[in-house]
Parts: C-alpha cells; sequence; structure tokens
C-alpha cells in the first residue's frame, strides 16, 4: 500500500510539473533567478579570494573579510559589516574556548650541507610553513623519527636541539618531539584525507597546522611525500644532513571576523533564511572554500539585483548571508547572537562547490538536514536539484541554447554530477543543526577532492558553469523558503509528499529486510515521524497548508505498534549542562579532551561505527530531558541504523565523565 501510496503521489507531483522548470513557481520567477545568476563573477570571486592566506584569525583572513564586505555592499547589500569576535585564548563561546590568531611574515627552509640548497619558502609557497609556527632562526642536524607520535619513534635517537622528520599529526608530533624531548622544530609530510587517489601525486605539499592554543609552539614546515621520501632515504643511507630554518611568525590575540549582510524581509521580516560558507583556508584555498563563498555571495548579488530590477519581489522572510571561519567562527557567532539562530527557519551551508571532475575527482552532494530535525528544506532542495540536472542533462545530450542548458562561457558542458543523500559532517551546518540552535540546514558539497588542504586546490580546478549552476540552485531554494507566496504551497506540498513517499518506500524496504521483528517497527515508526515532522515544518511556514496537514495527521494509518524493549534495556534520562551549547568539537578544539584531558580515551563502540561522527553527533542532539537511553537508542535506530542500547549508554556515560550530560 505504501509502495503504491508513493508512486501515485509521484505521478501527481510529475503532472503538476509538467508546465513548469520548478513545480512550485511560475516561469517569471525562476527565469529572474537564472537571468541574475552568473557563474564567471563566481569564478572571478574565487580568483580573488585564493590570492589571500585565509588562516582563522590572520591578517590574509581580514583581507578576504574586507573583499567580500566590499563586494556584497557594492551588489547593493547596504548592511554588510564585519562582526570581530575575541580569539584570545581565554574568551568563550559556551564551552567553546577561543584560541589565538597567527600573524605569519616569512619564513625559509634550506638544506645547509652536504647539498646547499633552497627546500621551502613561505609566502611563495603558503602551505610550506605550518600554522601557528612561531619565530625562530636554527640551523640543526635531521633526524627521522617515523610517524613522531609515540615514545617507540624515537628510542635511542637524541632529537634535543635538532629537527625531526615525521609523518603524524602535528600537534601531537610537537608534543612528542619538541615539548617533552626538546627538538627544535620539524618538518612534516602528514598525508592528506584518504581516497582513492591518495599518494598518486608526490608532489603535493599539505597545509598543516600546530596547536593554536599552544604559545611555546616552535614551528613546523610542511614537505612533500617526494621530498620526505627522498630525505629519508639519504638519512637512510648514514647521511648527515643539516638544515637551516628560519619563520618570521607569532600567535597573538586576534578576532573571528564574521562578514554578514541581508535582503530584508517584509511582513515575515522577524524570520530569516540563512546561507553560510567559511571564508577561511590556505591560499589558493579555491574549491575548499572559496568556492562557497564566491558561490553565496553570487546568491547575494544574483538576487538582490533581481529585486531591484523589479523582476522579484522583495522576499517576506529576511535572507541573511554569513562567512565565516569554518566552526568555530559559527559556533562564537550562533552563541552571540541566539535570538537569531531562533529566528531562522532554516538555510544551506556551501563548503567545496566548484570543482571540475576531471581534476578534483570530486561530485556534487546535497545532503539533507538532521534526521533529528527533518524540515521541509529537504524536499526544496531536491526539486531545484533535479531541475539542474535535468537541464544539464538535456543540454549535455542534445546540444542548443547553453544559457537553457545552464552552462556559462569557458565552463564545462557535461551533465551536473550530483546527488542528494542523509546528513554529513564535516562543516559548519553541524554547529547550525546542533539541536542548542536547531536551524535545519541542507548542505553542498563536493566529495572527495584530491587536491582538498594542498598546494594544488587553485582556482584551474573549478568551473564556471558548476559555480552557476550551484549559486542558481542555492539562490532557488533560498528564494523558496524566503519568498513563496502561500498560493502557491498547495504545489510545494505536492512535491513534498512526492518525496516524501519515496523515503517512506525505502525505509519500508529497510524494514522489511531487517532481522529484528522489534528494530522493523521501529523504522516504519520513525519515517512516519520524519514525514509529519516535514510536513509539520511545511506548514508552519504557509498557513495554508496547515489544514490539509491537519487532516492528514487526523487520518488512521495502518502502523504496527514497537514491542516493548527485551531485558537489558537503559531506563536512565540524560539531561544537558546548558553551559554545553554547540558540537563538541570546534575546530581544533575538542571538549572531551579539554575536561578529560589529553589521553583520555574518548573512543566508543558507537564512535567506531560506520557512519559514527553522525551517530554520535545526533545521540546528543537526542538528550532533550525527556528521552530514555533506551528511547535515544530506538530513534537512531528507526532513523538512521540499527545499534545496541549498550552502544549509546556507553558513549552517554563518557558524556556525562566530561560533564556534558547528567543523569535525571
Amino acid at each position: 500500500m505504501l509502495l503504491i501510496l508513493a508512486f501515485g503521489v509521484i505521478a501527481v507531483a510529475d503532472a503538476a510539473a509538467a508546465d513548469r522548470t520548478v513545480p512550485f513557481w511560475p516561469e517569471a520567477v525562476t527565469d529572474a533567478i537564472h537571468a541574475e545568476v552568473d557563474g564567471l563573477a563566481a569564478l572571478r570571486t574565487v580568483r580573488d579570494l585564493g590570492r589571500h592566506h585565509r588562516v582563522h584569525g590572520s591578517p590574509g583572513f581580514a583581507a578576504a573579510a574586507e573583499l567580500v564586505r566590499e563586494r556584497a555592499t557594492t551588489a547593493g547589500l547596504i548592511d554588510a559589516v564585519i562582526e570581530r569576535l575575541p580569539a584570545d585564548g581565554r574568551t568563550r563561546y559556551a564551552h567553546f574556548r577561543s584560541y589565538l590568531g597567527w600573524d605569519p611574515k616569512e619564513a625559509t627552509l634550506d638544506e645547509a650541507s652536504p647539498r646547499a640548497r633552497r627546500i621551502a619558502r613561505f609566502p611563495d609557497l603558503p602551505v610550506a610553513l605550518a600554522d601557528y609556527s612561531q619565530d625562530a632562526d636554527v640551523t640543526a642536524e635531521l633526524v627521522d623519527v617515523g610517524r613522531g607520535t609515540a615514545p617507540a619513534d624515537y628510542g635511542a635517537k637524541d632529537v634535543r636541539g635538532r629537527l625531526v622528520l615525521a609523518s603524524g599529526p602535528l600537534p601531537l608530533v610537537h608534543r612528542r618531539a619538541v615539548e617533552e624531548r626538546g627538538a627544535a622544530g620539524f618538518l612534516s609530510d602528514y598525508p592528506n584525507q584518504r581516497t582513492a587517489w591518495s599518494g598518486d601525486d608526490r608532489d603535493l605539499v599539505r597545509w598543516g597546522h600546530l596547536s593554536p592554543y599552544q604559545t611555546k609552539n616552535t614551528f613546523a614546515f610542511m614537505v612533500s611525500p617526494r621530498q620526505s621520501q627522498e630525505l629519508r632515504a639519504r638519512l637512510a643511507a648514514g647521511e648527515k644532513v643539516v638544515l637551516r630554518a628560519r619563520v618570521r611568525a607569532r600567535m597573538a590575540p586576534a578576532t573571528y571576523d564574521v562578514v554578514t549582510a541581508t535582503i530584508p524581509g517584509t511582513d515575515r521580516a522577524g524570520e530569516e533564511v540563512v546561507l553560510t560558507a567559511h571564508l577561511c583556508h590556505q591560499s589558493a584555498g579555491a574549491n575548499d572554500n572559496a568556492s562557497g563563498s564566491a558561490a553565496i555571495l553570487e546568491v547575494a548579488r544574483a538576487l538582490q539585483s533581481a529585486v531591484a530590477r523589479g523582476t522579484l519581489p522583495r522576499p517576506r522572510r529576511t535572507i541573511r548571508f554569513l562567512w565565516v571561519p569554518e566552526i568555530a567562527g559559527s559556533q562564537a557567532w550562533l552563541v552571540r547572537h541566539p535570538e537569531t539562530a531562533r529566528a531562522t527557519v532554516a538555510g544551506i551551508h556551501m563548503d567545496m562547490v566548484g570543482g571540475l571532475l576531471a581534476t578534483t575527482r570530486g561530485t556534487f552532494h546535497v545532503s539533507r538536514s538532521a534526521e533529528s530535525r527533518p524540515h521541509v528544506v529537504d524536499e526544496i532542495a531536491r526539486a531545484w536539484l533535479e531541475t539542474v540536472v535535468r537541464a544539464s542533462e538535456r543540454y549535455a545530450e542534445r546540444g542548443g541554447d547553453g544559457y537553457a542548458g545552464l552552462a556559462w562561457p569557458s565552463g564545462s558542458r557535461e551533465s551536473f554530477l550530483a546527488d542528494l543523500r542523509g546528513v554529513e559532517m564535516g562543516s559548519d551546518h553541524e554547529v547550525f543543526e546542533e539541536a542548542s540552535f536547531g536551524v535545519p540546514m541542507v548542505y553542498f558539497h563536493d566529495w572527495p577532492d584530491a587536491t582538498i588542504h594542498t598546494n594544488k586546490d587553485l582556482p584551474e580546478n573549478l568551473d564556471a558553469t558548476k559555480l552557476g549552476r550551484v549559486a542558481y540552485l542555492g539562490a532557488g531554494i533560498a528564494w523558496t523558503l524566503a519568498a513563496l507566496p502561500d498560493a502557491e504551497a498547495p504545489r510545494l506540498l505536492a512535491v513534498a509528499r512526492a518525496g516524501l513517499g519515496e523515503r517512506s518506500a525505502r525505509a519500508a524496504l529497510r524494514a522489511d529486510l531487517a532481522g529484528d521483528t522489534r528494530d522493523a517497527a521501529l523504522i516504519r515508526r520513525e519515517a512516519a515521524a520524519v514525514a509529519g515532522e516535514t510536513l509539520r515544518s511545511l506548514a508552519a511556514l504557509w498557513p495554508s497548508a496547515v489544514a490539509t496537514v491537519r487532516e492528514e495527521e487526523a487520518r488512521p494509518r495502518a502502523v504496527s505498534s514497537v514491542p516493548a524493549p527485551a531485558a537489558g534495556s537503559d531506563p536512565r534520562v540524560p539531561v544537558r549542562n546548558p553551559e554545553v551549547r554547540g558540537p563538541l568539537g570546534v575546530y581544533y578544539y575538542d571538549h572531551l579532551s579539554e575536561v578529560l584531558g589529553p589521553d583520555a580515551d574518548a573512543e566508543t563502540a558507537l564512535g567506531r561505527r560506520e557512519g559514527g561522527e553522525v551517530l554520535t553527533w545526533e545521540a546528543l542532539n537526542l538528550v532533550d530531558g525527556r528521552r530514555s537511553v533506551q528511547e535515544i537508542r530506538d530513534v537512531l535506530t528507526g532513523r538512521y541504523a540499527v545499534v545496541p542500547v549498550a552502544e549509546v549508554a556507553e558513549y552517554l556515560d563518557l558524556l556525562a565523565r566530561a560533564r556534558v550530560v547528567s543523569w535525571k
């Protein structure tokens, strides 16, 4: 019955869509957005941002923030400002302790003997110097310590006063080599995120970071796998290699600079829609994340231009744009502006959105909002995404009008390779969606990316057509949330039903294949709950849908009851510490390590599972002072994957030890 209903609803939605590009918008609206979006302009912004080495709390970040503010103002967003929030190592934003900024001037790494040569220079190669390195002038012998993260890596090697070559995480190498054993500094080839292409390019130099909290940092230079392999081979052959490292850089109190601008709303001006992108990262940092920053700037420019021309009316809800230092900036801004978080109905986060498939290897993904916070923004995103994909496919397969195919001169002409998937972690949306702030977000991102966080994340790897398509997609979703007339809500409701019908059908299949009857019942129950919450979110935004949604909720449904849990259930009720707001990990900050100590074992079985990062994040999101451990487990099982209650209990016990939760 559920499958028949799903297909029936999809057929109705398809019929409704027949006369419109996007089912719930007249052509005049989609045409007006399309006419204003310019992928080439977005690519130009990427190039300009890429000239700045945009580390949190650095002069490069400040320059990039000013560039964005100026362009937003030029685009007609007259309230564009930079808000500067302290980053001094002391100021806290809820539980998150800010860290220091960094002011790098120049640095060189030379081989003094036996081969006099230049190895690296900052700022010629911006990633050559690890973030938060500090002043030094050292000439010393080089020692290979392998990973350099465990005492066994050092053995009987004397590294005091020497430089070491290591491949482990930089803050831990600094702790073991410099702080505990007196090394002067180190070279690192710490590997990038693992993908199918990892190791193929031996000349990638990774962007590295020392701890922004450790005021006694010395320095680290980043080298490529080819360079480190060559140095290791020489050292293994018994050669004595002497290097000279010179650094002019310092850690100092600074600010998290957040650029904010709005297109003000009218009759629902007390409500907001938000678009976010993190402005930080290494130079050029083109896809990550000059691309997302440029794309939301293009959304702002395009929508403001359409409003100024009169091709679009002023939106009912305010549309806010935020360019932030990644995660830390979102945390700080939301803690300082809780009233804005409460007023925000939904949003879009863009992080890596412009990469050419042939170069970066990344495909485009739209991740839905968290399962703990389902929202109609997911179905709005689905409708717009399908529109962009269809237009790109028609153009790629048949040629013709590049304008209709959403293609820009000098850009690509292939189909838009994209998908809609479940929530994923890794960027600012996880702060906004965290239960403390509760803003439903869809997340735009390319993944994988073979150049991420390296010297080869360059504007040449990006595509004007893809940037234009992403900006059009983001503008359409934002405009729907902010400006869809109440009279169009029935069409949106039809589209939402179609998408929810498909999701329910997939959940029914998962339930049918479940090995446990109780878990099968949970999967069906939670699918119905997600659908209900999504439709209620639609009704909250468009009053004309309220009566229809209430009628649907009032209908009797054949939902099987969930049997009581077997012996071993956990009835304890966790309660959140109100001082802990936002995710436990905020960029360089790890709250569990801060409270329990850096050597505390914070790994749990739940976190080690496939998708464990999402499961642990959602477990805390579900702590509301009413749900028991068993009930939290049941929601996770119904909406994500079957997990034992003991694993959920183990994780919440860890949070209790860290005073994140207490027991009711």
